[in-house]
C-alpha cells in the first residue's frame, strides 16, 4: 500500500513482460504490517463505461474483497475466447497473475518496429503470437495466460484510484 518506488528512467523497465520480477523484489525487500486501518474505496453503485467492443464496468460486491472476471475474446486460433474470475487475496496476485507476460502479434510489432517503436520487444519480454501459432519456444506459462495478463493489467490500473477498491470489476475485449 504505501511503499515508495522511484523510477529513474522515462518509464519503468519491461524485464520479461510480467510483474513477477517485481513481486520477487518487493517479497525480498520484505512486508510489514501497519498499525494504522487501511483505507478502501467501497462501490456504492454499479458504472460502466463503454469503447465500441470493450467495456468495464464496477459493481457494488457481494462480500468485503475485491473480484476482477475478464474476458477477452481475439480472431487468432492461438487465443481465442478466455474468461476468468480473480479474487483479489493475500498471495492469490503472485501466484495467480504475477508470471503472466504481456502478449502481441507478429503483424503488429513489424509495424511498430517500422515506426521506430518497441524498439525493445523481444521473445525474452513478450509472447508473440502469429496465427495459430506462439513464437516464444518456452511457450506459455500458463493455458491461459492471456486472460490472465488482461487481469494483471486491470489490478494495476485500479491501484492507480488512490486505495484498494473493494468491487466487482468486470471488463471485456474482442478484436
Amino acid at each position: 500500500d504505501n511503499a515508495y518506488v522511484d523510477v529513474s528512467a522515462a518509464e519503468v523497465p519491461i524485464m520479461d513482460g510480467s510483474a513477477a520480477p517485481f513481486v520477487e523484489m518487493i517479497s525480498a525487500a520484505g512486508c510489514e504490517a501497519q498499525s494504522a486501518a487501511r483505507r478502501f474505496i467501497r462501490v456504492l453503485k454499479p458504472v460502466q463505461v463503454t469503447d465500441g467492443d470493450k467495456w468495464a464496468a464496477l459493481d457494488v460486491a457481494e462480500a468485503a474483497e475485491t473480484t476482477f472476471t475478464m474476458t477477452i475474446d481475439f480472431p487468432s486460433p492461438a487465443i481465442g475466447r478466455q474468461t476468468r474470475t480473480f479474487a483479489l487475496q493475500p498471495g492469490g496476485f503472485s501466484h495467480d497473475l504475477a508470471r503472466a507476460r504481456t502478449f502481441g502479434f507478429l503483424h503488429e510489432v513489424e509495424h511498430l518496429q517500422k515506426l521506430g517503436l518497441a524498439k525493445g520487444g523481444s521473445l525474452e519480454n513478450a509472447v508473440v503470437v502469429d496465427g495459430a501459432r506462439i513464437l516464444n519456444p518456452e511457450g506459455l506459462r500458463y493455458t491461459d495466460e492471456f486472460v490472465r495478463h488482461k487481469l494483471l493489467d486491470s489490478v494495476g490500473d485500479l491501484a492507480l484510484a488512490g486505495a484498494p477498491i473493494r468491487g466487482s470489476y468486470h471488463r471485456s475485449e474482442e478484436r
